[in-house]
Order: C-alpha cells, then sequence, then structure tokens
C-alpha cells in the first residue's frame, strides 16, 4: 500500500487544522474514558469476590440436610461497605460511558465534517485542474476514464475518510490506552498483546499488498468500462446501422468478465485478512488467559485484574481487526488516490502572464511569424507557417483531411502552445495576453455543436459575460432564421433543453450555436463548415447574415464545400500541415496549383 498516496491525501487536512486537532482531542478523551471502563469492572470482580470469601454463611439444617434455599439466600449477602463500594464503582462507571459515548459521538461527527470538506477541496482541485490541463490530454484519456476518476474514485476516497477516519484514529488511541493500562496490570501480560502485532502483520501484510495490486486494476478496469459503456451509448445509432450490437456485446463481456476476475480475485485476498487477523488475536487472547489465571493462583494478581486484562487484550486486538476489515477499502481507496493525483497531477497548459497585454487597438489584425508545431515534439506538423491577415479580411483555409486547418485554428485560439515562432493579433503576441483577453476576441461556431442542459435562453447568453437583453438576442436569432422555429417550441425562448439537446433537430441545433457566436459580437469569427447541418434555403439565409455579419470583422472560414468561399480575401490551402498555397480564388485558379485541382474535383 502507497503510504506516499495517503500522506497526500491527508495533506488536505491543513485547512482544518484546528478542527482536527479538537476532533483528536475529543477521540482521545472519549477512548480514554471507553480504556478506563474494564479497570473499574475488574475492581467490582476483585471487591465481589472478596466479599463471598469473607462472608460467614448461615447454613441450616433440617433432620441432618442443608436446606437448598438458606443457602440461596445467604449466598449473595456481603459487609454493606463493600455493597457501597460496589454500588458507587457502578455509578461512576455509567459516568464513564456517557461520557465515551458523549466525545466519541462529538469527535464522529467533527471527524464526518472534515471529511466532507476534504473531499469537497478534493473535487474543486480536480474541477480547477480540467480548466488548466493541456488539450492533448482529452486526446489520449476517454470521457468514461475521466468520469471514472471524477466520481467512482472520488467516491471511494470519500467512504475512507467519512466512514473510516474516525475508526483509525480511534483504534490508534485505543492501542496505545490499552498498552498503558496491561502495562499497569502486568507486564508480563503486556508482552503477551504486544507479541501479537508483528505476528499479526507477517500474516496479513503480504495478502493486503498482493490484494492491493489487484485493487489498483479493479479501479483501472472500472474506467475502461465506464469508457466503453459511454462510447457505444453515444455512438447507438452507428451501432445499430451497421449491426454491431453483437460484437459490441461481446467486447463489453470481455471487458466485464476481466474486471469481475479482477474484483473477485482482490476480495479473496481481503477476505483472508480478516481470518487471519482473528485467527493471530485468538492464540493470543488464550495465552493471556492462560498465564493471567496462573499469576492469579500463585497471588500475583487479584481475580478481577485477571478479567480487566482479559478484556484489554480483546480489546488490544480490535484496532488490528477494525484494520484487516477495512484492508479492502484501504486498497481500493489507495488506488483511486494515485489515480485522483495522476489526473492532477497532469502537464497544464504555461501559465498566462501575472499581467497580461491587452490590445491598444481592436480590429482583428491576425499574423502567424514562422509558426512551428507539433503534437510531438520531435515529430513536426507545421515547420514555417506564416501569413497576415487585415482587419475585416475573409480568410478561408481548405485542404484535404488530415491538413492541419483545425489545428491552425487551435493554435490561434492557444488551445495548444506553438513550438517556435510567433502569432500576433491585433499587434500583441498571443503569449503576453491572458487566456481569458485572448478568447474575449472570438466568436466560434463548430460543425459539432455543444449546447447544456438548460433553457434556449441560457444556452444564447453562454457565449458573452454581459448582460442580454431579449432584443438582442431575438435579433441575433431572427438574422440566422431561428427565431421562428423558437417560437413554435413550447416554452419558446424557456424551453429547456435536454442533455445534448437531444429534443430538438441537428440543424436547429447548429442555428442555436451561430446565434450564440453573433450575441458575443466579437472582432474575429471561426467558422468551422457551420452550414453542413442545414437544408439549402436555410444555407443560403444563414449565408447572408453572416456576409452581413463578418462585415467589418476578421473571419476564418474552414471549408468544404469550396462554393462557400469564392468571395474570400485570402484562401490558405494547406497540406500535411503547412501552407502551400496562399491567395484569393481567382488567382490560385490561375496558378492552376493544388487549390485548383480540388476545385475542379468538386465542379468540374
Amino acid at each position: 500500500m502507497n503510504l506516499k498516496v495517503f500522506k497526500r491525501l491527508f495533506s488536505y487536512l491543513k485547512n482544518y487544522k484546528g478542527r482536527f486537532c479538537f476532533a483528536v482531542i475529543a477521540a482521545i478523551i472519549g477512548t480514554l474514558f471507553t480504556v478506563f471502563a474494564p479497570k473499574l469492572l475488574g475492581d467490582i470482580t476483585t471487591i465481589l469476590f472478596a466479599g463471598v470469601v469473607d462472608n460467614k454463611w448461615r447454613i441450616e439444617e433440617v433432620n441432618g440436610v442443608v436446606d437448598p434455599s438458606t443457602v440461596w439466600i445467604q449466598l449473595p449477602f456481603m459487609s454493606i461497605g463493600k455493597a457501597q463500594t460496589i454500588f458507587f464503582i457502578v455509578v461512576i462507571l455509567v459516568i464513564v460511558y456517557f461520557l465515551a459515548f458523549l466525545f466519541n459521538t462529538l469527535s464522529n461527527r467533527m471527524m464526518a465534517r472534515i471529511a466532507s470538506n476534504m473531499v469537497k477541496d478534493i473535487r474543486s482541485d480536480i474541477d480547477q485542474k480540467m480548466h488548466r490541463m493541456k488539450l492533448n490530454y482529452y486526446d489520449t484519456h476517454t470521457n468514461g476514464e475521466i468520469l471514472s476518476t471524477v466520481t467512482n474514485d472520488v467516491d471511494a476516497v470519500n467512504i475512507l475518510l467519512g466512514k473510516n477516519l474516525f475508526q483509525i484514529i480511534s483504534a490508534i488511541i485505543m492501542l496505545i490506552g490499552v498498552l498503558v493500562m496491561l502495562l499497569s496490570i502486568n507486564v508480563w501480560l503486556a508482552l503477551i498483546a504486544v507479541a501479537i502485532i508483528p505476528v499479526t502483520f507477517l500474516c496479513t501484510v503480504p495478502v493486503m499488498k498482493h490484494g492491493g495490486k489487484n485493487f489498483a486494476a479493479q479501479q483501472a478496469l472500472l474506467g475502461s468500462v465506464n469508457g466503453y459503456v459511454e462510447e457505444m451509448y453515444d455512438g447507438q445509432n452507428v451501432v445499430s446501422c451497421f449491426n454491431y450490437q453483437t460484437k459490441a456485446k461481446a467486447k463489453f463481456d470481455a471487458l466485464n468478465e476481466e474486471l469481475c476476475q479482477k474484483t473477485t480475485k482482490a476480495e479473496k485476498f481481503a477476505g483472508k485478512t480478516m481470518p487471519l487477523t482473528q485467527l493471530v488475536n485468538n492464540v493470543g487472547y488464550a495465552a493471556s488467559g492462560l498465564v493471567g489465571c496462573l499469576l492469579a493462583l500463585n497471588g500475583y494478581l487479584p481475580i478481577g485484574s485477571v478479567q480487566s486484562a482479559l478484556q484489554y487484550t480483546k480489546s488490544f486486538q480490535q484496532p488490528f481487526t477494525t484494520f484487516a476489515q477495512m484492508s479492502s477499502q484501504l486498497s481500493t481507496a489507495a488506488a483511486a488516490c494515485q489515480r485522483i493525483f495522476g489526473l492532477l497531477d497532469a502537464e497544464e497548459e504555461i501559465p498566462d502572464p501575472e499581467s497580461g497585454m491587452i490590445p491598444s487597438v481592436c480590429d482583428g489584425a491576425v499574423e502567424f511569424r514562422h509558426v512551428q508545431f507539433g503534437y510531438h515534439p520531435e515529430k513536426l506538423l507545421m515547420t514555417d507557417v506564416s501569413f497576415t491577415v487585415k482587419p475585416g479580411q475573409k480568410i478561408a483555409i481548405v485542404g484535404p483531411t488530415g491538413a492541419g486547418k483545425t489545428t491552425l485554428i487551435n493554435l490561434l485560439m492557444r488551445f495548444y502552445e506553438i513550438g517556435g515562432g510567433e502569432i500576433l493579433v491585433d499587434g500583441v503576441n498571443t503569449k503576453e495576453m491572458t487566456r481569458h483577453e485572448l478568447r474575449k476576441h472570438f466568436g466560434m461556431v463548430l460543425q459539432d455543436t455543444w449546447l447544456f442542459e438548460g433553457t434556449i435562453r441560457d444556452n444564447l447568453k453562454y457565449s458573452t459575460e454581459r448582460d442580454v437583453s431579449t432584443k438582442e438576442m431575438k435579433a441575433a436569432t431572427k438574422s440566422v432564421c431561428a427565431d421562428s422555429f423558437i417560437r413554435t417550441m413550447p416554452g419558446g425562448y424557456d424551453m429547456v433543453l435536454s442533455k445534448g439537446a437531444e429534443n430538438i433537430s441537428q440543424g436547429q441545433r447548429q442555428l442555436i450555436t451561430i446565434a450564440r457566436a453573433i450575441i458575443a459580437n466579437p472582432e474575429i469569427m471561426i467558422l468551422d463548415e457551420a452550414t453542413s447541418n442545414v437544408d439549402a434555403h436555410t444555407e443560403q439565409a444563414i449565408q447572408d447574415a453572416m456576409a452581413a455579419l463578418m462585415k467589418g470583422r476578421t473571419s476564418f472560414v474552414i471549408a468544404h464545400r469550396l462554393s462557400t468561399i469564392r468571395d474570400a480575401n485570402v484562401i490558405l490551402y494547406m497540406e500535411n500541415g503547412d501552407i502551400k498555397e496562399v491567395g484569393d480564388h481567382d488567382t490560385l485558379m490561375k496558378l492552376n496549383g493544388k487549390y485548383a485541382v480540388l476545385y475542379n474535383s468538386q465542379f468540374g
């Protein structure tokens, strides 16, 4: 079990040191009261035994036969002083038990509250981390894996902290308190209890170590299963279309079976821990009983001390039994922590400058100067990309699939960091601007729509931090022919979109995203085949609206249908990550190069 992982986990306690210390003190007091109780019970037994031995029984005989009723009546009697002493001790014992309950309950509540806050902090760190990570993390991890870390793994940590933290602390305090009480009774009995510890560890640690590996594999497989389920759910139409159900089920069954085997193996190891611990503890308990009885018979210990010692021996073994019971949860939590901290340690975006520069004039000028980029540093995709865009120009980016068109836009938005050269927006290097400031100048409409669960009104407002009036909202939707269908929906602009906006059509989703970008009112607009999901009539209406919208604004258009970008001021033809040809439509057609071949393949 990785102790470094738990050390890092409990570093989250630093914000709750005061409350944690208070909870620990309450746990110490409550546990000490609990530990003190067997001593009082032992004293009662010693006094009772002394009273029975010292008592002068009056046994009456009738006709030479002992009357059993007289024996029954007389045996319990002892001196009034001893009875008062026992009664007094019992009262103290009740008070001790009540105080133990009070302080343990207080400590438990405090620990639960601290644990909830720690888990809240972990979730907050994960959420903040998700916004700082490089996009390649999302390229190399499935949504299911990430969601499994955020949900299943955090829940495993929540169980550890919420349910087991108090038990762990109480068990440690109990261990120390019982050992002190055993030493006060008899050194030999204390040594027997202590001798159980190494034997218990020798028996259980190897088992827990192997179990921990299987629990780690279990958590990893759980993420894979979640990722596969989510993938199949999102692509259910494709699965059904190509009759992939049987193969999908077979693959899921294989993953599920592997997860089942790892879980079974992990639980087998966890299941061995408890019986082994109980076996060692019971042998130690029997040894303590034997030695205690021999010491009492030889007059070295009062009979009540033997009783107390046996109770303490059992209590001394209880923490190890508790740890054995929690072994599976501890192993699961350790594996979960490794995955959580793996996410938290993932490479982040380069931090923004403390005081980022702000362009003095925001008119949408863009310049690439000898830009180099590769998803892997040793394998460059772009070796030397340079071009200049004047304010208000329409720039079309064309080329075959995988040419680097979307990558160029991602670099402009600083979704990825360039490996060399400079990118300037309105004369300012984008690395010298904060990402928040940079992205305020852009509006984006992608081919893949993204709308969140909420009203249409809320989705339209998503693109800007300022208040948007209903009049402005309707003006934007009318310009893209969206107002007419929105008004026919139940609730109109207050209609609640389902998850993924599945309760409206793909084309309607696209219209809303275009209107959302218009409301942002940016200096630079990015359109990635934005009209591909609408019909021809709506497309023409949107093209007219876009023409009016882009007037006076710089716009980057990634186009596959070249008919839509014939009016572009500049066309960048890209291939294999680099720009091969630059010019307007007429210039590139006269050049009769790669762009002309691509255009003629569509209209020749």
